[in-house]
């Protein structure tokens, strides 16, 4: 979805379509090899933690690609920030801001300090919810008004776009900060330290969720 979108709006056709497609197949066959980095902690073997540490670090090569070619045809192009432009926009940063702290969870000795923190919880809604969500909505707002013959309002829309990807960011960010500072995940209490930041994380997602529910 993203690529189409991109494509239109950028009034280009897309930079390496091929690549762009064996990359989908690269990180749908190293996705089903890298479980075991959640395991490093468990007692497996050096070995095969090392195996899988370099399975996950390939997994970004494919990924890598996706987002270059993206920006190589955006490079030149008679760009429109439409609605579903700015959420494909939204999705670039936040699929790689995710894929970024990937590499933290593939090194051996991050990982073991960051397991079960809210650093895994923020990468994995950085690549899951927040990359996910940003490219549905992409998707919706370029082919909803094609499949229903109507048209939303388009301030609107940008406005909508704009208050999601902030709104995710001050939800989710501050959760690689907790993580990093030894914070575990599924702990409805914390430390006084911790108060800031969690407010941050948990005040703000309801306000996201609101506004898309309210377009």
């Amino acid at each position: 979805m993203v690529t189409e979108v991109i494509a239109c709006f950028s009034r280009k056709r897309v930079f390496g379509y091929s690549f762009i497609a064996m990359s989908s197949i690269g990180i749908a066959v190293l996705g089903f090899l890298v479980w075991a980095h959640h395991m490093f902690v468990a007692g497996i073997s050096l070995y095969s933690a090392l195996v899988f540490s370099i399975l996950s670090y390939l997994v970004a090569v494919p990924s890598a690609i996706k987002v270059f070619n993206w920006t190589a045809t955006l490079y030149k192009g008679s760009i429109s920030f439409t609605t579903p432009m700015l959420y494909a926009f939204g999705f670039i940063g936040l699929f790689t801001m995710g894929g970024l702290t990937g590499l933290f969870l593939a090194a051996l000795g991050i990982d073991v300090h960051v397991t079960d923190t809210y650093f895994v919880v923020a990468h994995f809604h950085y690549i899951m919810v927040g990359g996910a969500v940003m490219g549905y909505m992409a998707g919706m707002h370029f082919w909803w008004p094609k499949i229903s013959g109507r048209m939303y309002p388009e301030a609107w829309g940008r406005l909508a776009a704009l208050i999601v990807f902030i709104g995710f960011n001050l939800t989710f960010f501050p959760q690689f900060v907790l993580g990093y500072l030894g914070m575990p995940r599924r702990y409805w209490q914390y430390s006084p330290e911790f108060q800031v930041l969690n407010v941050l994380s948990t005040e703000v997602q309801p306000f996201s969720l609101s506004v898309i529910c309210f377009r």
